[in-house]
């Protein structure tokens, strides 16, 4: 499949002057959360985890800052004729999302989500066990939210489990620190749960990879908790399955 067929059109572009709180409404009317950072020339992205890291763990009120102050300024390049293994090639070369171009003109843009999804009609048999963590990390339901995004930057991780009374019973990620806390004018001591997706969608640890790629897709959502003889004992997420292309691909297991 070709980077044209599963790239994410007419991306949303901003401003790095604009202010952040601007920035934001704009990302909550499109509903859009990583939009492309652009003035005279591609700069990079502003992603969830910047969001997290520069300005929500920071406690720093958006109308503070611009854009610019926040963003990463990483990106990759590819093109409409590429293949999804050129494209997790790219990915896991800026560790970033891509830019779809042709010629000097924007396309679209690329993210693990999008690579994951051209993959999972892939008839590959490459298990998902080499790729997942097999730790997660978790917190108590009840638990602030302030003590749940210090964690999430200790751990360097995009998402928690949530445990209840032992149970596993939700995942808090990125997307909810920044669409429901951040953008629901949260208090930093509400409970995570409040915030926290409580349907968790799980996979089998025997699983493949395009079996995970595929039920992500159809869910709508970037990461998967793994069970095995009945507990939750990993985690697998789009960007692993994007690590799992590319080094399947580098062994010749997975092709164009």
């Amino acid at each position: 499949m070709r980077v044209s067929e599963f790239m994410s059109p007419n991306p949303l572009i901003i401003n790095p002057d604009t202010n952040l709180l601007q920035a934001l409404e704009i990302m909550a009317e499109r509903d859009i959360w990583s939009p492309l950072v652009k003035s005279d020339r591609i700069l990079g992205f502003l992603t969830e985890r910047d969001l997290i890291n520069n300005v929500i763990s920071q406690k720093i009120a958006p109308e503070q800052l611009s854009v610019a102050d926040v963003m990463s300024r990483r990106y990759g390049v590819v093109r409409p004729s590429d293949s999804y293994v050129d494209a997790a090639s790219a990915m896991m070369k800026v560790k970033s999302r891509l830019v779809v171009l042709e010629g000097e003109e924007i396309l679209g843009v690329v993210t693990a989500a999008d690579i994951a999804r051209a993959y999972a009609s892939s008839e590959s048999k490459v298990p998902l066990r080499p790729y997942a963590t097999w730790s997660v990390v978790k917190i108590g339901i009840g638990e602030s939210v302030e003590r749940a995004i210090e964690l999430m930057r200790k751990e360097r991780i995009g998402c928690l489990l949530l445990e209840d009374e032992g149970e596993i019973v939700g995942i808090f990620t990125e997307r909810d620190v920044v669409k429901g806390f951040l953008m629901g004018g949260g208090d930093y001591c509400d409970p995570v749960g409040k915030y926290a997706t409580l349907k968790l969608i799980t996979i089998d640890s025997n699983a493949t990879l395009p079996e995970a790629a595929k039920l992500m897709a159809e869910n709508r959502v970037k990461r998967l908790p793994i069970v095995s003889e009945g507990k939750i004992t990993g985690i697998i997420t789009a960007r692993d399955i994007v690590e799992g292309i590319w080094r399947e691909s580098t062994l010749g297991i997975i092709t164009p």
